[in-house]
């Protein structure tokens, strides 16, 4: 029990030095980066060379004491698993991370996110074959050939074998080689005499002498530190050959230092894992602080390494998966795996194909917010949407592919069935990415969360679609129903069981429902979409859709927050404010004759009323607006700004009658009158002047919610197609569907004319 217990004293001791170092390197303190020698530059050096020597002795040790298995390829995933849940906890902890770091942690191997631990398992898998090829050749001559490797790089400062700083597979597997051919020979009764021990002892000496003495140098050689610590990295020959006399004089001296498998393999993931060490330090550059971390980090790794340990010899299922038997080769082993796979594939295909036509959608999810291709939002690196999509904005692709594949999960929670859910599941997508392009192509903008709302005015909206749209749609539908009758009868799939089916719902729920909480200061969901990527552009939606696809668009805009409340907002200063302009108006008013509510004010917010004569490139033989500019020389009269031109009318009107401008709410905010006006308790317009006041749109009054909001406002009435007060003189021109300017202009006489009477 005690030399277990001073066994994992030591392996924590020496887990705190290497981690140690590494935080102060990702820190660089002031002493670091100022060109002065000082007493903690050189106490830093030799804590580098130390932390890499121990790193070497571990890679040795590995290779000598872990048995070489097929199973070693359990640990990775093991390790693989870790290393994502210390992602994900690292971002709970700093609320940060690139996309870079994310597919580093999901594709390791592509990505060499961990090469050392690669490299140290890729020896171990074929650690027998490696015992006896190296028993063909002596000990002696096997360490000659180790020192050439290590020493000629270290001499000339050139990376001849592609060794590098350490930090690779190739160092790894060369270390636990090294460790495989001590296993050979009975370390503990090898001769030793004086020449040898002269030599080991004079490669201790060279190494400390080298990581006291290379700050030293190279600021009297260079003016600076830039060679400071060449000799402290894991491929300096120096380190090596200090690490091979730990390693010895241990066995020697008999100390019998065990290793567990997991911590080993931890250390080396904490070791060359450069997103672990960054989000450790977080900023701090104190050394008290970095100790600190570097204790609390070590004993994670002890612990995680005991419990992984024991999770190992109690868990057989994914050896299982994997195909891990301690009697196959790892030739038969991938054979066999390559097999499995394939069959897999063949009996999943459709689930597979399915995954695809996802992906598939998704992309055209974005290629289609761009009406004419093109990404003119995007600036000028790049020319259109179909590269910019599938190169630039891969990821935000992946993320709609897995949220149309929940909601493929969703719909199939609920039915049952695999062709009916998956054709849906097609046919909603569709559409809805079909009616986001056709939006785009006449208002710049995607369909936004307010704008499902209009549930009533869906036969007004389905008006506004071209008729061949809606043939081909409704020729695709047979099509679609065709396809799934076949296939439920030809190419029937197994019904999934309960519980994963409730899964799927309740994955697909908590997903799409955190779009609730995506705006939210602090939150999760807000923090990893800005991590990973989302870029929302609320002053720009088009352009939003086109970075982050239509979907995930539309889900940026469910979570709205009206206005920023600002620090020294308060009920006081507000009334001080109320009191300030409330004497401010009465001394204004004080000389005015002129009383407001006795007079007929008319709002005329018109689409499309222009006038050309402000257009400096257009030659006109007559002017179309006489009449109204005589009006204008003989009353108050000018030109107001207008945040919108030829559409956005809801906001106008909102501006107009409350004179609020839009721009003083959130981004977030597209349209206040579904979006402000329903969730506010009182709304100030300027109908609280009036003792009468109607609204007159002739077209579908529920667009927008204006049946809700011109009453929230205060108008006695409101005229539009359909409503209880009919509008009369109905005009058109030419063929258009709508109704034309006389139409509201004639009832707006009308109107006025019955006030009168």
């Amino acid at each position: 029990m005690i030399k277990k217990l001073c066994n994992t004293l030591m392996v924590y001791m020496a887990t705190v030095v290497a981690t140690f170092s590494l935080l102060i390197t990702q820190a660089n303190p002031t002493f670091m980066q100022s060109n002065l020698l000082s007493k903690r530059l050189f106490a830093y050096s030799l804590l580098n060379n130390f932390s890499n020597v121990i790193i070497g002795v571990l890679l040795i040790l590995i290779g000598h004491q872990i048995k070489g298995n097929i199973k070693l390829i359990k640990k990775y995933v093991y390790i693989y698993v870790v290393n994502l849940l210390i992602f994900i906890g690292l971002f709970l902890w700093t609320r940060s991370f690139t996309i870079q770091n994310l597919y580093d942690a999901v594709l390791p191997i592509t990505r060499n996110t961990y090469p050392i631990v690669l490299g140290a398992i890729s020896a171990l898998l074929i650690k027998d074959k490696l015992k006896n090829w190296f028993k063909k050749y002596r000990f002696p001559v096997i360490l000659s050939g180790y020192a050439i490797v290590f020493a000629l790089p270290s001499i000339f400062n050139k990376d001849i074998f592609g060794i590098g700083n350490g930090n690779n597979a190739i160092t790894a597997f060369l270390l636990v080689t090294l460790g495989i051919v001590f296993s050979n020979v009975e370390v503990d009764k090898l001769h030793i005499d004086k020449k040898v021990i002269t030599i080991l002892s004079m490669s201790v000496m060279l190494n400390i002498i080298l990581a006291f003495s290379m700050p030293f140098i190279s600021w009297r050689i260079h003016g600076d530190f830039s060679t400071a610590y060449r000799f402290n990295v894991l491929t300096s020959i120096s380190v090596v050959a200090m690490s091979i006399v730990i390693f010895t004089v241990g066995q020697k001296l008999k100390t019998n230092i065990k290793i567990s498998e997991y911590i080993g393999l931890l250390v080396l993931l904490v070791y060359s894992n450069n997103f672990i060490i960054e989000k450790i330090v977080n900023g701090s550059i104190s050394l008290k602080v970095l100790f600190f971390k570097s204790c609390i980090v070590s004993i994670i790794v002890v612990v995680l390494g005991w419990l992984l340990s024991k999770i190992d010899k109690r868990e057989s299922i994914l050896e299982e998966r994997l195909l891990l038997n301690d009697g196959k080769s790892i030739n038969l082993w991938g054979r066999n795996l390559l097999s499995y796979i394939i069959t897999n594939v063949k009996k999943y295909r459709f689930n597979i194909i399915n995954i695809i036509i996802l992906y598939i959608l998704a992309y055209m999810s974005f290629i289609l917010m761009s009406p004419d291709f093109s990404a003119p939002h995007l600036g000028k690196d790049y020319a259109n949407i179909f590269f910019y999509t599938f190169f630039v904005r891969q990821h935000m692709l992946i993320l709609n592919t897995i949220l149309f594949y929940l909601l493929y999960r969703f719909i199939y929670g609920i039915i049952g069935r695999f062709w009916i859910s998956v054709i849906l599941n097609y046919v909603v997508i569709a559409v809805a990415v079909v009616a986001d392009a056709i939006k785009i192509h006449y208002r710049t903008e995607p369909i936004l969360p307010t704008e499902v709302t209009m549930v009533s005015a869906y036969g007004d909206i389905l008006s506004m679609v071209p008729q061949f749209i809606l043939w081909i749609t409704a020729i695709v539908t047979i099509i679609l129903i065709c396809i799934v009758i076949y296939c439920e009868r030809k190419l029937p799939q197994n019904k999934a069981k309960w519980r994963f089916r409730i899964l799927g719902i309740v994955l697909a729920v908590l997903v799409y429902g955190s779009s609730t909480r995506i705006n939210h200061e602090g939150s999760i969901v807000g923090d990893f979409l800005n991590s990973y990527g989302n870029l929302p552009t609320f002053e720009n939606q088009d352009q939003g859709a086109q970075q982050n696809g239509a979907l995930q668009q539309f889900l940026n805009n469910i979570d709205v927050t009206i206005m920023k409340k600002e620090t020294d907002y308060s009920k006081k200063n507000i009334d001080k404010l109320a009191i300030k302009y409330s004497k401010l108006a009465s001394k204004i008013n004080a000389t005015r004759d002129n009383n407001l509510s006795t007079q007929t004010v008319i709002f005329n917010l018109s689409e499309s009323l222009a006038n050309p004569n402000r257009l400096r490139e257009v030659e006109l033989s007559r002017n179309p607006l006489s009449y109204i500019d005589s009006i204008k020389k003989n009353t108050t009269s000018g030109l107001m700004i207008s945040s919108g031109l030829g559409g956005g009318t809801a906001n106008m009107e909102y501006m107009t009658l409350t004179g609020f401008p839009v721009s003083n709410f959130s981004p977030t905010i597209a349209t206040p009158y579904t979006q402000v006006v329903p969730e506010s308790a009182q709304t100030l317009t300027i109908n609280e002047y009036f003792k009468k006041s109607t609204a007159i749109h002739p077209y579908n009054g529920s667009f927008y919610s204006r049946k809700v909001v011109y009453q929230k406002f205060g108008f006695q009435k409101f005229l539009y197609l359909g409503s209880k007060y009919k509008v009369k003189y109905r005009t058109k021109i030419g063929t258009s569907p709508y109704l034309s300017d006389e139409t509201a202009y004639k009832n707006t006489l009308a109107v006025i004319n019955s006030y009168k009477s």
